[in-house]
């Protein structure tokens, strides 16, 4: 251990304290920053290893509606088979659809099948897909494997999965039965090594059935399309691809005022969006971008609390540095040893960040993107951490350096001018507690805002009474005895005295949507709504207390040709009034009429970042669009346990295979603003940091001025004066910073937060008490962290403090 390094131990050592708080910052800021950099290399990797991915694209479509541009991600199944005949010259079209089954089962001898239910990540493809994502064959033919109908491609994860310990070599030829039809095993292929937008695990042909069908009518978020091919090929692609789908349904959609067409979407932007994700994780732009500028801000908050703290121990350091000079060191020396200082420091603040990550990824998995742990990127997070640590060491050490070797010899036993680089009057330390405490402040008042916006949506009038209300979906397996009628249940459930009302169908509140078209002839022409449709049995409006504006209540009678109108439909029709519409006729899909039979109160049908919309509601007694059971228990909330109990009861009589799951259902509301709360929880998090990093600086500040003005304090208490005077005395040079910071940061925090809340229909306004009280808050904040420092620094004995040197 050469000298050098002893003495910079024992520096560090001698001034614990502050070492320790310096490690801690710096762990803090480093923390953010490796956390952040793993999600954003995360994302930003999606793609990136595909050999062709410039040239390659997913075909979606486009549609203008009410004035409205819109993108799916599905295609019509012919477009597929419809391209490759068209285009030979278009190297690869590969069609990529979404396969579903209940189970899947691995025979086995002499024993019970391996069964796994509910496989994701299973395709229909064409062999030509193998050629369009990099796949690594591990057995079996490539150009044969999918030739002929029930042959399966497994990649090696589910190749180990079903068939544990067997070479992929002897698992091509097994047999893999989904739901009730064998598949034959012909190939393995590597999982792939980096984030793809392909998340296929399991490889199927597409049927027949599929590839010939000529419905262009309709698009289904299962069916996808790919394709590979060059920039001069758009153009012709594009143009065929829209002449075919106007002279197919072009006349038949014209009737309904829309207009659609396909576009190309490159591979490289389809991860980041979300309007063609059609279930798949997409990634938010806004979100990485905003993460992005978060540890950016913590980390710079980490260098000027270092910076802070460092420079309030020159002081006391500075007999060590002037007799160093005096004994002939040169500036460049001291620069580098304490350069070596800083980087020992950061060293420390990266082993003790270590755990934090740790914690904050156990303790925030759902914050974490899915499937990140599953590649590997720790080549990545190595550069980034050696690069962030030599950064630090510069940025946080520099300026320190460059003050110790200001140091005036001759001055040092004075301690005069020791550290106090101006920016005109004003102290650079003192403006860098401004800026710390600027972008606390903005994130102190987006704690408050976002949190009193999340409040409102969980306490805002619905327009229905979701209290004590308990949800059950039908099941839907085959195996769970889905064929089972589910008013068998309903009734059963009805004579339960604590049970107030039964009913099947939609939740009034959801993120489902069941769209078709309402038309109406007036003298001045046809009225058509695209709106939503929700399918209830007539209970639904008692379990909810859903008003009726006009009209009757509902009747088994009216699921052959009534419908129930909310009032936002009712004006879209152009009626004029509640009680004119009741009675009226209006066109229902394919000109089928249906009576208006009631009008309704408007009600919210999504989350509160979508305004009112019109809405139809139908009484149904057809299990496939009820869907779900919706149980109104009783007020008294000590009955609620020993009435579940009895519903799960009596769930097991009419569906023994099928699991009991229930949900309150404002926990179901609540789960719809689960990105609002990752939201919350991401910006509470760095409100904290921040806090505490802005505080760890104040407390380097205020032990750098009660030393420097060691002296005064003595005379003072000579004098007479107070502890809780000499408290104020030195308190009060900081508070006046903070009260300057959260001045410049409440029109920040203002115009952000009223950015934010445009995402949201229903919102709270932001108010002038909401800045204030946050203010106050940050002010007590800050007095706390300085008050211990004050005090200790005005209980001094003066009799030491003026004692001469």
């Amino acid at each position: 251990m050469t000298t050098s390094f002893k003495l910079t131990i024992r520096k560090l050592w001698k001034n614990r304290l502050f070492t320790g708080l310096n490690i801690l910052g710096l762990a803090i800021g480093i923390s953010a920053c490796w956390i952040v950099f793993r999600i954003v290399n995360y994302e930003f990797s999606f793609d990136r290893s595909h050999p062709y991915k410039e040239h390659i694209y997913q075909v979606v479509s486009k549609q203008f509606f009410e004035n409205k541009e819109g993108t799916f991600g599905g295609v019509p199944l012919p477009l597929a088979p419809f391209i490759r005949s068209t285009h030979p010259d278009i190297a690869v079209v590969v069609p990529v659809y979404n396969r579903y089954y209940e189970t899947v089962s691995i025979p086995a001898h002499n024993n019970k099948p391996q069964i796994y239910e509910e496989q994701s990540a299973i395709k229909s493809v064409l062999p030509a897909y193998f050629k369009l994502v990099p796949y690594t064959w591990l057995a079996g033919n490539p150009s044969a494997a999918l030739a002929e109908p029930n042959q399966v491609v497994l990649t090696a994860s589910r190749a180990t999965l079903y068939f544990p310990k067997t070479t992929y070599t002897d698992i091509v030829g097994k047999t893999v039965q989904y739901d009730s039809t064998l598949f034959t095993v012909t190939g393995v292929v590597a999982d792939l090594d980096q984030p793809s937008s392909f998340d296929g695990k399991e490889f199927m042909p597409i049927p027949t059935n599929e590839w010939t069908n000529e419905n262009w009518m309709g698009s289904n978020s299962n069916h996808t399309l790919f394709i590979k091919l060059k920039d001069p090929q758009k153009a012709s692609l594009l143009q065929s691809a829209n002449k075919k789908i106007t002279d197919m349904v072009g006349e038949k959609f014209k009737e309904y005022n829309v207009r659609i067409w396909f576009d190309v979407l490159p591979l490289a932007e389809k991860h980041f969006r979300q309007d063609v994700a059609m279930g798949s994780y997409a990634a938010n732009p806004k979100i990485l971008y905003g993460l992005i500028g978060i540890g950016f801000f913590l980390l710079l908050l980490a260098c000027i609390n270092y910076i802070n703290l460092t420079t309030a121990q020159i002081p006391q350091r500075a007999k060590e540095i002037g007799i160093r000079k005096t004994m002939g060191e040169r500036s460049w020396r001291m620069t580098w040893n304490f350069l070596q200082e800083t980087f020992m420091i950061c060293m420390l603040g990266l082993l003790l960040s270590i755990p934090l990550v740790r914690a904050f990824q156990w303790m925030f998995t759902d914050f974490m993107p899915p499937q990140i742990n599953e590649y590997s990127d720790l080549r990545a997070v190595i550069i980034f951490l050696i690069v962030l640590v030599t950064t630090l060491t510069l940025i946080a050490g520099l300026y320190p350096s460059y003050l110790i070797n200001r140091v005036n010899v001759v001055q040092v036993i004075k301690l005069k001018s020791i550290g106090k680089l101006t920016l005109g009057n004003i102290t650079l330390r003192k403006i860098l507690i401004v800026f710390q405490f600027v972008i606390a402040q903005v994130f102190v008042i987006g704690t408050f805002i976002i949190a009193r916006q999340m409040t409102f949506m969980m306490e805002k009038d619905l327009g229905f009474d979701k209290q004590a209300v308990i949800t059950m979906r039908f099941p839907y397996k085959s195996s769970e005895n889905a064929d089972v009628n589910p008013f068998l249940l309903k009734q059963a459930l009805s004579n339960d005295k604590d049970i107030q009302a039964v009913a099947l169908g939609h939740l009034p509140m959801s993120s489902e949507h069941w769209g078709n078209n309402l038309s109406i002839e007036t003298d001045t022409g046809k009225v058509q709504v695209h709106l939503p449709f929700k399918y209830v049995d007539p209970e639904f409006f008692n379990v909810y207390d859903i008003q009726h504006l006009a009209g009757r209540a509902p009747t088994l009678a009216d699921t052959a040709r009534g419908i129930f109108l909310n009032e936002q439909a009712r004006k879209a029709l152009g009626f004029q009034s509640n009680e004119q519409a009741v009675g009226q006729f209006v066109n229902y899909s394919e000109n089928t009429p249906l009576q208006i039979v009631g009008i309704l109160q408007d009600f919210h049908q999504k989350d509160l970042h979508t305004g009112m919309e019109p809405l139809g509601i139908r009484i149904s007694t057809q299990q496939h669009t009820l869907r779900a059971f919706n149980i109104k228990l009783s007020k008294n909330t000590e009955t609620w346990p020993a009435t579940i109990t009895r519903i799960e009861k009596a769930w097991k009589v009419f569906y023994p295979n099928a699991p009991f799951l229930y949900k309150f259902y404002d926990d179901e509301i609540r789960a719809m603003y689960e990105s609002d709360v990752r939201q919350a929880r991401m910006i509470n998090l760095a409100t904290a940091v921040t806090v505490i990093l802005s505080c760890l600086g104040l407390i380097g500040l205020v032990t750098l001025t009660a030393y420097q003005r060691t002296k005064e304090i003595g005379i003072r208490k000579v004098l007479g004066s107070t502890i809780p005077g000499i408290v104020i005395l030195l308190a009060k040079d900081y508070v006046k910073l903070v009260g300057i910071a959260i001045v410049l940061a409440c029109p920040i925090a203002w115009w952000g937060m009223n950015k934010w809340l445009e995402n949201f229909a229903y919102r709270i306004d932001v108010q002038w008490w909401m800045l204030l009280s946050t203010g106050l808050i940050t002010v007590v904040i800050a007095l706390l962290s300085v008050s211990y420092q004050a005090v200790k620094a005005a209980r001094f004995n003066p009799v030491d403090s003026l004692r001469d040197e």
